[in-house]
Formats: C-alpha cells, structure tokens, sequence
C-alpha cells in the first residue's frame, strides 16, 4: 500500500497540468487483463488514482445498508476467516501493484509529454 501511496504522490506533484493527459491512451498495454480498460485516457487514469489513494488513506464509508446475517452464514464465516482474509490480501496486493505501475505510467508519460513541449519551444500563454 506504501508503494500505491508513493507512487500516487509522486505522480500528484509531477502533473502540474492535469489537462495535458486528455486524449493521452495508455500505450504501454501490454498486460492482456488490461483489455478492458476502454477508451481511458491518461487523464482519466490520473483521477481515478487520485480518488483511490483518498480512499486508500481514509478508509471505506461505513455501508448502512448490510443485510443482516444468520447464524449459519455467520459461523461460516468465522470458520475461514484466515482464508478469506490471505484471498482478500493477495488480491488487494495484486491489484495495488498494478495501480502502482499506471500510476509511475502516468507520471512519465506527462514527464514524455513535457519534454517534448520543451523541445519544440511551444509557448503556453494564459
């Protein structure tokens, strides 16, 4: 989770113009478990960051609406619960790894992209 956190602020501080990701694809696509990832931008992908690493640092909003249980679903649960909670882990892991490497994606696309804003001496005027 460190390393998601890490990589999420490093991305933050780089990206000082959000809107030079828009339009931006994920090239670097080679993982095939990324197919469905649609017609996302870089732009998009930062946000999306973003708003994990919030939730990530913050925690979950307490669910109001959980059904209740009954005692056979309870005592089931507790039967496994180091098992349930190694799936849960190996998966959160999984899938921090894989936003930690979008988010480094992210932030040396937009370092790409500044480059090359430099190299062809455009000036931004506001």
């Amino acid at each position: 989770m460190e390393g998601y956190v890490s990589a999420v602020r490093k991305m933050e501080q780089t990206v000082m113009f959000p809107s030079l990701l828009l339009g931006v694809t994920l090239e670097d696509q080679s993982n095939s478990s990324q197919k469905d990832t649609g017609e996302r931008d870089l732009y998009d992908y930062f946000t999306l960051l973003k708003s994990i690493k919030m939730m990530a640092e913050g925690g979950l909003a307490p669910l109001g609406n959980q059904k209740p249980t009954t005692r056979e679903e309870k005592s089931e649960e507790k039967a496994d619960l180091e098992g349930l909670f190694r799936y849960h882990v190996s998966g959160l892991c999984h899938v921090l790894t894989q936003l930690t490497r979008t988010a480094d994606t992210v932030t040396s696309k937009y370092n790409e992209i500044m480059g090359q804003i430099n190299q062809s001496d455009i000036s931004l005027r506001w």
